[in-house]
C-alpha cells in the first residue's frame, strides 16, 4: 500500500449487516478501527484483515470474529506503521514503517523477525509462507531478500522511485513499477529482465496472479492494462467508466476469468479478465460523521465464486454477494 494514501477515522464497535440479496448493500459489514486508518490489507481469500492506525499495535482480524485475533507491536518507536503485506497463501504477514520491517505468522501470531533498512521504504510484498521479501525504495532500488538463507539481491533496473511491486507466490518473479511509468518483470534469482512496458503516466499499482501468469498495471490517470506473462503481451485494457478513476488495490482470478479492483471514490469493480469489460460495480461504506465523506478501497479479495470482500480507508470490511449471472466463470 503506497505511503501517501488518504486516511480516515472510525469506531471500534463491530457492526454486522446481513442480507441475502446481491446488490449495493453488503451481506456483511464489520467496523474495525477507531481513529486514523493509515493502512489496511486483506488476505487473498478475505480470511484475515490487517489494520494500522499509527505506531501500533497493528490489529489482526479474522473474518466473522467480534474481536481482533492478534495485536502486533513492531517496536517502541513512535514511527507509524504505513505498509502492510500478506503472503499469497495467507500464512505470513509483514508490517513496516519507512525504515523498519517486521515479519509475522498469521497462524500463531508470533513474530518471525525484525529488519532495519538503510533506505526509505515505499512498498513491499511477500512470497508464500513468508519465505522471501521484496522491498521497493524511494531511491529507485528494489531488493529481494531470501529469508531462508539470508541471500539479498538488489535490482537496479529503475531510474525513479518505486511506487508499487509484487512477488509471485513461489518468490521467483518480481514485478516492479516506478514513478516514471516503467514496469519491469524480473527474476529474483539473477535480476534478469523478462519483460518491460511503459505507461504514459506514473504507475500507481502492479499486481501478479498467484501463479505469475498474468499481470495488472495501472497508472495515476486510471489507465489499467492486463498482460500475459512472461511475454508482457497485452490482453485487455480496462474500460474505465469514470474519468479520473485511480486504482488502489487489485486481485486477479484467472481460473474464473475475473479481476477485482478497488479505487478512489469508494469504487469496488469486477472485470472480465480476458476482455476488460466491467461486469459490476459497488460503492463501499462510509463513516458518515467524517468529512470529506469518501473512502478508498485498500484491499480486495475473492472469498469464493459467489462472494467478494473489501477493506477500505473507512475501516470497514465488507462482504458482497455477486448477482447470479456473474457467478459463472
Amino acid at each position: 500500500m503506497p505511503i501517501h494514501l488518504l486516511t480516515t477515522a472510525l469506531c471500534v464497535t463491530l457492526l454486522l449487516l446481513t442480507g441475502c440479496d446481491a446488490g449495493d448493500t453488503p451481506q456483511l459489514q464489520s467496523r474495525y478501527a477507531e481513529g486514523t486508518v493509515l493502512a489496511a490489507e486483506t488476505s487473498a481469500d478475505g480470511r484475515h484483515t490487517l489494520i494500522s492506525t499509527g505506531p501500533g499495535p497493528v490489529q489482526v482480524w479474522r473474518h466473522g470474529e467480534p474481536e481482533p485475533r492478534y495485536h502486533w507491536y513492531q517496536d517502541e518507536s513512535l514511527q507509524d506503521i504505513v505498509l502492510l503485506a500478506i503472503s499469497p497463501d495467507g500464512r505470513a504477514a509483514a508490517t513496516a514503517s519507512e525504515d523498519r520491517v517486521a515479519l509475522w505468522s498469521l497462524e500463531t501470531g508470533r513474530n518471525l523477525g525484525f529488519y532495519q533498512l538503510n533506505h526509505t521504504l515505499r512498498t513491499l510484498a511477500l512470497a508464500d509462507e513468508g519465505r522471501s521479501l521484496l522491498l521497493g525504495y524511494q531511491n529507485g532500488e528494489a531488493e529481494h531478500v531470501n529469508l531462508s538463507n539470508g541471500r539479498r539481491l538488489l535490482f537496479l533496473g529503475h531510474e525513479d522511485r518505486i511506487n508499487s511491486l509484487d512477488l509471485s507466490a513461489n518468490g521467483r518473479y518480481a514485478l516492479s513499477a516506478s514513478h516514471d511509468g516503467q514496469v519491469i518483470l524480473w527474476q529474483t534469482t539473477d535480476a534478469a529482465i523478462l519483460a518491460r512496458w511503459q505507461h504514459p503516466h506514473s504507475v500507481s499499482l502492479v499486481r501478479l496472479d498467484q501463479d505469475g501468469g498474468y499481470a495488472f498495471s495501472a497508472d495515476a490517470q486510471g489507465r489499467g492494462i492486463i498482460r500475459r506473462l512472461p511475454s508482457g503481451e497485452p490482453v485487455a485494457s480496462l474500460q474505465v467508466p469514470h474519468r479520473g478513476q485511480t486504482f488502489i488495490s487489485a486481485r486477479l482470478d484467472p481460473a474464473n476469468n475475473r479481476l477485482l479492483t478497488g479505487g478512489t471514490a469508494r469504487r469496488l469493480d469486477l472485470w472480465q479478465l480476458d476482455s476488460g469489460q466491467l461486469l459490476d460495480s459497488w460503492r463501499v461504506g462510509l463513516h458518515t460523521r467524517l468529512r470529506p465523506a469518501s473512502a478508498m478501497v485498500y484491499g480486495v479479495a475473492f472469498i469464493d465464486r459467489q462472494r467478494l470482500y473489501s477493506i477500505s480507508s473507512a475501516g470497514l470490511g465488507e462482504t458482497w454477494v455477486l448477482p447470479q449471472r456473474e457467478q459463472q466463470p
